[in-house]
């Protein structure tokens, strides 16, 4: 397996968050072949497949879906229908996305130009290396729990920035069904289970848990929920992109909050953020040509280690769901792991070692540690690669992400 970064076959296809899409706009779809399923398949071999020609959408919320796909409907194409799916996520899904978050998106598209765009959060100018500490150096729910945990929010530049370079609707047509879906839809299993599972937490503020749980209650299935304050955001992003969150009404109410809560984001760290865009990284394995992200994303190099690892081993000791097959997955994923503990961050600050980690010779090394008839500790499995890299000196008032 080499890692590459050039095109390959032409395609349309796009990874963002918890969205996969995809949308032909090339000669018509191939005749498919029949399905054929692995020896030991334990799902019904006759449940029925999703297809489609011409374009496809996942998610995990059905109201987010059927935004993507009508977007796809009415001429948009795959970053489109990601950034659509994405303010769609912030009001049904927002556990998961949300407009004070961040990600990474690859996309490839029908003329080849592959692309990858760096949006996570930023930490703000005021934070120090102390800052989740108590007074005893012990780490506190800081981090994690409060605004303080806050980082500078990536999701709307990184929707707008994907737009302004690959988009083809306009920006309103992308982002007006959130603004719908926030000023009301219906409670839906998925939305119960997700304020249920969240409830404690919900209560621990107040915004949460006026927004959350309106009455003071769980919202139940077939309820007509309601954000009116999320729906004002998203109309001043749709009306203004992203100055309507990082400068003007929205910044100043997030800077109000932070200011009120203990927060340390400030006007300056929203008009300094801006994303990153990076070539994929692009690997093969058995044949196939794939795109992931690149650090400082963890979860590329990560498993390009582990297909390397893998791909030593012939198909017959990798037969499906096999007791051989289970195992090799956990010593491959369990070196990886210990190199992505150790070796993986950001990349403006860390000199990365991403060619050694992701080399065929290396993971020949890894391999020959693992023996097929016994399991290694996860306890016991050191990086291989030497010593933790040591951070760059870095002059200048930089965010750090």
């Amino acid at each position: 397996m080499i890692p590459r970064h050039r095109p390959g076959p032409a395609a349309l296809s796009l990874l963002l968050a918890g969205a996969v899409l995809a949308a032909g706009c090339g000669p018509a779809a191939q005749v498919r072949a029949p399905v054929s399923f692995p020896e030991g398949w334990p799902y019904p071999a006759d449940a029925p497949a999703v297809t489609a020609d011409s374009g496809a959408v996942v998610t995990t919320d059905a109201y987010a879906t059927d935004v993507g796909v009508e977007i796809l409907r009415a001429g948009g194409n795959a970053v489109d229908a990601a950034v659509a799916v994405s303010f769609a996520l912030a009001v049904v899904n927002p556990q998961a996305g949300n407009l004070g978050g961040g990600g990474f998106m690859v996309a490839r598209l029908s003329d080849g130009t592959e692309a990858a765009l760096d949006y996570r959060e930023k930490a703000p100018l005021a934070a120090t290396r102390d800052m989740f500490l108590d007074e005893a150096g012990n780490l506190t729910d800081r981090s994690v729990v409060g605004h303080l945990a806050s980082g500078v929010p990536g999701t709307v530049m990184g929707m707008w920035e994907a737009h302004q370079r690959f988009g083809a609707l306009p920006w309103e047509d992308l982002v007006g069904p959130a603004v719908e879906l926030a000023e009301s839809f219906v409670v839906r299993p998925r939305q119960h289970r997700m304020f249920t599972a969240s409830e404690e937490g919900l209560r621990r503020f107040e915004a949460t848990a006026t927004t959350f749980l309106p009455g003071g209650q769980v919202p139940q299935v077939g309820d007509t929920f309601r954000q009116p304050d999320l729906a004002g955001t998203l109309r001043r992003i749709r009306d203004r992109g992203a100055d309507g969150f990082y400068r003007g009404e929205t910044a100043d109410l997030i800077v109000a909050e932070m200011e009120r809560g203990g927060g340390i984001i400030s006007h300056e760290d929203l008009q300094r953020y801006d994303v990153a865009w990076r070539d994929p990284l692009v690997f093969e394995y058995r044949e196939h040509t794939l795109l992931s992200m690149p650090p400082s994303s963890s979860g590329g190099a990560t498993m390009a280690e582990a297909a390397n690892i893998l791909e030593g081993y012939s198909p017959d000791t990798l037969a499906w769901h096999s007791a051989v097959h289970v195992h090799l997955l956990a010593e491959a994923w369990k070196r990886a792991y210990a190199d992505r503990n150790t070796y993986l961050a950001d990349t403006a600050f860390v000199d990365v070692p991403l060619e050694a980690m992701i080399s065929p010779a290396y993971a020949a090394e890894r391999r020959a540690e693992i023996r097929l008839d016994r399991a290694t500790p996860s306890d016991s499995v050191e990086p291989g690669l030497g010593s933790e890299p040591e951070p760059r000196a870095v002059t200048g008032g930089q965010h750090t992400t």
